[in-house]
């Protein structure tokens, strides 16, 4: 119960975060603040997919992502729903972005998402590192504007703004798959990048 109560928190964070992202016209300034949301996941030790599925090799106490994943969509159709009921400026303004995002070939895809994977990683690795100084914070905000900047495919972001976009002639096999998709190559992204930083033989002389 703990790790679904701690991942739907996560899911509600990075909505919140979208919604900062999709109120502002400026997409510098919504990028970088669309950041406070992992930034408060890592703070208050919530459950974040994107943040957890790089673990799953390196710590013997392997997190469930399958769990995560799930309490993160919840969070997210909590919060995507109070916000559009809240601010239903916002649908239209979702309607477009997910338009751009379905439009896309499977394999820019699968790119976009493992790049969001490797970037996901590297922002919640080095802030366990450095929570304790302004590395680690400035690590996330960096890493999750990019990404955002980008033009990556971040999972939980993309459930957000599906939810928010949906309407009743809407295909939700087509988002279902999309949703699919960035989740599987997000989470290979994340355990290359994790790979490729801490190799087996150096993980092993620890």
């Amino acid at each position: 119960m703990e790790s679904i109560r701690k991942s739907i928190l996560a899911g509600i964070m990075i909505g919140i975060g979208s919604a900062i992202y999709l109120t502002l016209d400026n997409r510098i300034i919504g990028s970088i603040l669309f950041s406070i949301g992992l930034f408060i996941i890592c703070s208050f030790g919530m459950f974040l997919y994107t943040g957890k599925i790089g673990y799953v090799i390196k710590t013997k106490n392997k997190p469930n992502c399958f769990i995560i994943w799930i309490g993160n969509l919840v969070g997210s159709i909590i919060i995507s729903i109070i916000i559009r009921f809240a601010k239903p400026e916002l649908h239209q303004k979702a309607i477009r972005i997910v338009n751009i995002k379905l439009q896309q070939n499977i394999m820019s895809i699968i790119i976009l998402s493992v790049l969001c994977g490797f970037l996901m990683f590297l922002a919640v690795d080095n802030y366990s590192k450095h929570k304790d100084s302004l590395s680690g914070i400035i690590g996330i905000f960096l890493c999750v504007s990019t990404f955002i900047l980008c033009g990556f495919e971040h999972s939980i972001a993309d459930m957000n703004f599906i939810i928010l976009s949906i309407e009743p002639n809407n295909q939700i096999i087509e988002m279902l798959g999309f949703i699919f998709i960035v989740s599987i190559f997000n989470g290979i992204g994340a355990l290359l990048i994790q790979t490729l930083i801490y190799p087996v033989a150096k993980r092993k002389e620890k």
